[in-house]
């Protein structure tokens, strides 16, 4: 069935950007890590992907902020809409089932995948990715599987329940994220529930409130990405479809082009060039003490180009192509996968010839264990393309086979907790979890995809 065409579908297409920007990420942290830097060296030159604009294919950090951002938008949209249209009491309602629902979304879907992951290292899958030489690439996660049987069971259940308590599990260490989306959107709620009865004006004085509490206490990373999507939402609420005509093309572009900019702060080094070393000069002055520069800019830079958006009717509908959308539905399976993917079929490929020639568990003449040397270049030019289609399908295939099966976990869930009898009582609302997903209320229709109507 086709997916269902939606007023707001540009935020798919965001979601989509973020997930392969993550993926890119964490892939030239694997071999190209000196792209984190605004130059080779402090003296040394500069590659293309090294300047401003062009480097954001490696801003991981500026991706999980828009994910951010986007949970609190999302996750707010139907409430404030239905607050603005004096249906409060409805408001409370689905805000009700959503704390549940939208946890249980985020929440079965992340188990099946630890699931699968503990699967695989039982099965020794990632003994390759032990021995190679991108340090990412070993260090991404444990590659041992349990002593015994009983050792193994233990092993996941503990990194089941620890890991929404701490952020950490040791079969995928790229899901540290996960627990701060889950208590993102319990922030969401709590805001939401605080703003329920007060006035436009004073909701959104709120906001800028929160926003700036959460700036003083450091809080760059989760707080103020959340407050500035939630802001989105009441913006969204004033304007409707006519926010692409508030300010002017030119405005809406310098926001984006701004945004943009401010994004590109690197990562790491940025005195070695003159544009990161000022933009981290003024970062040092507006960052309170012991705050993370990096993680204050390309969040600030993140919310000029999500609200540049919001205000570019060209920008919209360029995010809101169909295949923009198919990566905005397919974008938390992207993320969930995506190592697990590098550390099986993208390093059996890349070391292939290594593997071949040293064989299995190789050593030198000392008897000490030799890694696995990447291969060449025309070998990246042939794999990696390849390894994006493989992630696309088996993402996709993901949401067909997956994601349907949780749902109906969590739809029964829902069901026994709020004692329907059907899924229809909500059909004012369109359910989505708002993180880096899109749901259907019905499970059993995998291929319908909805974010709001």
């Amino acid at each position: 069935m086709a997916a269902q065409k939606r007023a707001d579908n540009w935020i798919d297409g965001l979601r989509g950007v973020a997930a392969l920007t993550v993926v890119t990420y964490h892939l030239c942290s694997c071999f190209a890590n000196w792209l984190n830097s605004p130059a080779i060296s402090e003296e040394g030159s500069v590659y293309i992907f090294q300047y401003p604009f062009l480097r954001l294919v490696v801003a991981g950090r500026s991706a999980v902020a828009l994910f951010f951002l986007l949970t609190g938008y999302v996750n707010s949209f139907n409430s404030r809409k239905h607050i603005r249209n004096g249906d409060a009491a409805f408001a409370l309602q689905s805000l009700a089932r959503s704390t549940l629902t939208r946890t249980g979304r985020l929440v079965m879907p992340t188990t099946a995948a630890v699931l699968m992951v503990w699967l695989i290292c039982q099965l020794n899958g990632f003994r390759v990715a032990s021995q190679v030489d991108a340090g990412w690439i070993r260090g991404s996660g444990t590659t041992t599987s349990g002593p015994t049987f009983f050792g193994a069971i233990d092993g996941l259940l503990r990194n089941l329940i620890l890991f929404w308590h701490n952020g950490v599990t040791d079969y995928d260490h790229t899901y540290w994220t996960i627990p701060f989306f889950l208590k993102g959107s319990m922030l969401v709620y709590i805001t939401l529930l605080g703003t329920t009865y007060t006035q436009p004006r004073h909701t959104k004085l709120i906001l800028i409130s929160l926003y700036f509490f959460a700036w003083s206490g450091g809080q760059a990373l989760m707080e103020m990405n959340i407050y500035a999507g939630i802001f989105l939402a009441e913006l969204h609420a004033d304007y409707g479809t006519n926010a692409t005509t508030f300010i002017s093309r030119p405005t809406s572009t310098l926001m984006i082009i701004f945004g943009l900019f401010l994004a590109s702060f690197p990562e790491e080094n940025p005195s070695w060039m003159p544009w990161s070393q000022a933009l981290n000069t003024v970062g040092h002055l507006i960052v309170p003490n012991g705050g993370e520069v990096n993680r204050y800019i390309t969040s600030l830079g993140t919310t000029f180009f999500v609200f540049g958006v919001f205000f570019s009717r060209d920008a919209r509908r360029l995010l809101s192509s169909p295949f923009m959308n198919f990566l905005g539905r397919i974008s938390f399976p992207i993320y969930l996968i995506h190592n697990t993917l590098i550390r099986t079929v993208l390093s059996l490929v890349l070391y292939q010839q290594s593997i071949v020639s040293k064989g299995m568990h190789p050593v030198d003449k000392e008897g000490n264990p030799m890694f696995y040397e990447v291969g060449g270049a025309f070998t990246f030019a042939v794999t990696l393309p390849l390894f994006y289609l493989l992630l696309i399908y088996v993402a996709h295939l993901w949401t067909i086979h997956v994601d349907p099966r949780c749902g109906r976990v969590v739809s029964w869930l829902s069901r026994k907790a709020f004692g329907d009898t059907s899924d229809s009582e909500l059909t004012k609302e369109s359910p989505s979890n708002g993180i880096l997903t899109t749901w259907k209320g019905r499970p059993s229709e995998p291929g319908k995809f909805f974010f709001c109507q």
